[in-house]
């Protein structure tokens, strides 16, 4: 068989989200992840109208697991040709279910509320898809079990390996036969920490040849996970004492389940610490609903199924405000504090959190909590750099709340879980590729791994084409 193995980088590659990459081998073509551009709006838009290939032309898609920037691109995929399987775990087909629909339904209501407010300006914007493309992707995904490998293709096995990363996130390891041999290649998705606060820590697999791995926090490291309740309790403490809001904007999978759950041991431990506490975000519940449903599965860390198996609702159902209807979610902005709510996106994009954001980011009561990485030119990073004032929905508005970070929560690898997994490989691959981070924090990565005696990494650019030997 010809060797004909290539990988172009479409996505992810010196910046941090939409994650694209396209493996050409065995004369068959497989996008791996096709995840949506964050930042900018007019740059994150055209990128995520076009593709530089052609949808139709893809013998496969394989996904890592369900986060919008590495799966909000499928549905402009299917509606622009895409006719072939999406590879991807079985849970991260019901997550996908979830966020990709709710992805379609944000997408028209931001539209349709933007062009309301600039009528008069004569300014429109129009949604990527809608909820019918949305279920078109849907319909090709094809679920895959952990451990197991399977042909894809002529030549071409797959197995989804645990990432550790977020439920249902795993590992992409294909073995590809050319000239005579079969040649590994490992793709990591976003990988799980090595010190977690639910996840089942992902082990390093033998014998990989080319590894593409993220970057996202290739030069800094992160809190301890056992500082996350002393720091909450510490700005919960204070919105009592000023009667304030503590508005949350998180990632509706993962991080949301993980603060509810730091949220559930602190009010255990400390019963009068007395808060009310909202998760408004339609797609957060019908999450935290599939992770109750799992809760027992082998990618959970066996400390936090020993605590849910005492605890019995550790993701408090008991006391904590589940808001799906519009009609509730506006009735918070009505009532005074203090309360919590914890409402998507993580970074301040879209969704009900710009409407808490837009009604309660002029009061100095008001604490704004970020639990997660913020893009470059997203409202989440403008606000965790201290901009005075931000546009919400384009309208100006002055910044009196507090602003606080936590990195406490990140589910993803920092630069010593990184080079701890690689140094964990059996042996060190034919070539590293290091994608989905900061030019900054890729480039400081490269030299941590330099100092280590690692030298054979590679720093795509988009579009970039690389032959694998």
């Amino acid at each position: 068989m010809a060797n004909d193995m290539k990988i172009t980088f479409y996505g992810a590659a010196g910046e941090v989200t939409g994650s694209r990459h396209l493996l050409t081998a065995c004369g068959q073509r497989i996008l791996m992840d096709c995840g949506m551009f964050q930042g900018h709006r007019e740059e994150s838009l055209d990128k995520n109208r076009k593709f530089p290939f052609k949808p139709s032309g893809l013998d496969a898609a394989i996904l890592s697991h369900a986060h919008i920037d590495h799966i909000g691109g499928l549905p402009l995929l299917a509606k622009k040709g895409l006719d072939a399987p999406i590879y991807c775990t079985g849970i991260t087909r019901e997550l996908a279910g979830i966020m990709l629909m709710d992805s379609a339904r944000l997408q028209e209501a931001d539209a349709k509320f933007f062009n309301k407010i600039h009528a008069a300006e004569g300014r429109r914007i129009e949604p990527l898809y809608n909820e019918e493309d949305a279920k078109l992707a849907l319909s090709r995904l094809k679920p895959c079990g952990y451990g197991t490998s399977g042909e894809i293709g002529p030549g071409i096995s797959l197995c989804f390996l645990n990432a550790g990363h977020v439920l249902g996130s795993a590992m992409v390891q294909l073995d590809i036969k050319t000239n005579g041999s079969v040649r590994r290649l490992l793709y990591t998705g976003d990988l799980g920490r090595r010190s977690t606060i639910m996840m089942e820590v992902p082990k390093p697999p033998a014998d990989v040849d080319y590894l593409i791995i993220e970057t996202t926090y290739g030069n800094r490291l992160h809190d301890a996970v056992n500082n996350a309740e002393a720091k909450l309790r510490e700005i919960i403490a204070r919105a009592i004492e000023e009667r304030g809001k503590i508005i949350i904007p998180s990632f509706a999978l993962e991080r949301t389940q993980e603060i509810i759950f730091i949220l559930d041991k602190l009010f255990r431990s400390e019963p009068g610490l007395n808060i009310p506490v909202y998760v408004d975000s339609p797609m957060a519940i019908s999450i935290t609903e599939i992770f109750n449903r799992h809760k027992d599965g082998f990618y959970f860390d066996p400390k936090f199924k020993e605590y849910a198996k005492m605890d019995g609702d550790p993701f408090g159902y008991d006391y904590i405000s589940y808001t799906r209807a519009k009609e509730q979610s506006q009735k918070l902005n009505e009532i005074d504090g203090p309360m919590i709510i914890i409402s998507a996106s993580g970074m301040c994009e879209g969704g009900r959190v710009l409407h808490h954001l837009r009604n309660n980011i002029d009061k100095d009561s008001t604490t704004i909590l970020l639990v997660g990485y913020q893009a470059g030119g997203t409202l989440g990073r403008r606000l965790q750099e201290g901009s005075p004032k931000v546009k919400i929905f384009g309208l100006q508005h002055e910044v009196a709340a507090r602003v606080e970070t936590m990195h406490t929560f990140s589910s993803h690898a920092d630069k010593d879980d990184l080079l701890a997994f690689i140094k964990g490989l059996s042996r060190p691959p034919r070539k590293i590729f290091l994608v989905h981070g900061d030019p900054r924090d890729r480039a400081a990565f490269a030299e941590h791994l330099k100092a280590e005696g690692i030298t054979n990494t590679v720093s795509p650019e988009f579009g970039q084409e690389f032959d694998l030997d």
